[in-house]
């Protein structure tokens, strides 16, 4: 559960820098306090959603990557209509939104992965080091 919830307040937090960076090029000032927690909520919506959709295996990743992304974009443009976004945001603009945000994600994903791999193998190096002194 804390990193379910860590995952969500990290893409609330990619999501709230998109969205400040496309309001400033579109001329808008100011970011309402609704708005954080409308993409708040929006961000556990998509989160439980792909925990959800992640527990069944699936044999080709680039359809499960599609799947995901179809699924994200679906939860954007539903919840985009529940809190009205589009009468400041056209839906194209939070469709690419959700896109750059998905990739973000995706490449820090990537990112602590690789990093994990490097400190599982350092662990493994440590280990067989010491077993070799013995």
């Amino acid at each position: 559960m804390k990193k379910i919830l860590i995952n969500i307040m990290s893409t609330t937090g990619i999501t709230l820098v998109v969205l400040a960076a496309i309001a400033m090029l579109y001329g808008g000032e100011c970011l309402f306090l609704s708005t954080v927690f409308q993409v708040f909520i929006a961000n556990a919506a998509v989160h439980f959603g792909l925990l959800l959709t992640g527990k069944y295996e699936n044999k080709y990743p680039i359809l499960e990557t599609l799947l995901n992304i179809t699924y994200t974009t679906a939860v954007i443009v539903i919840f985009g209509l529940i809190f009205d976004w589009y009468s400041s945001t056209p839906i194209g603009v939070l469709i690419i939104m959700a896109l750059l945000v998905y990739v973000i994600g995706y490449f820090i994903s990537v990112l602590g992965t690789k990093e994990d791999t490097e400190e599982i193998n350092r662990l493994l190096r440590e280990r067989k080091d010491s077993f070799k002194s013995k």
